[in-house]
């Protein structure tokens, strides 16, 4: 993995917390709202969020091994 894929990784993981951001901070929005909103993240979105932060640990890991190498 080049440090350019890694970087997409990880402005994808900030395009993600950005919506998240939007979703919870429209004016329009009530407390049941927000909540539903907060649920259905932490339902799906959360997980995802995770595993993603997983990956770009394990990518940077690696690119730092093969630069040990």
């Amino acid at each position: 993995m080049t440090p350019e894929e890694i970087k997409a990784k990880a402005e994808a993981v900030i395009q993600k917390l950005y919506k998240l951001q939007h979703d919870l901070s429209d004016r329009f929005n009530s407390t049941h709202s927000i909540l539903d909103t907060l649920s259905t993240f932490a339902y799906t979105g959360l997980d995802d969020l995770i595993t993603d932060i997983e990956e770009i640990r394990d990518d940077l890991e690696d690119l730092a091994e093969g630069e040990n190498s």
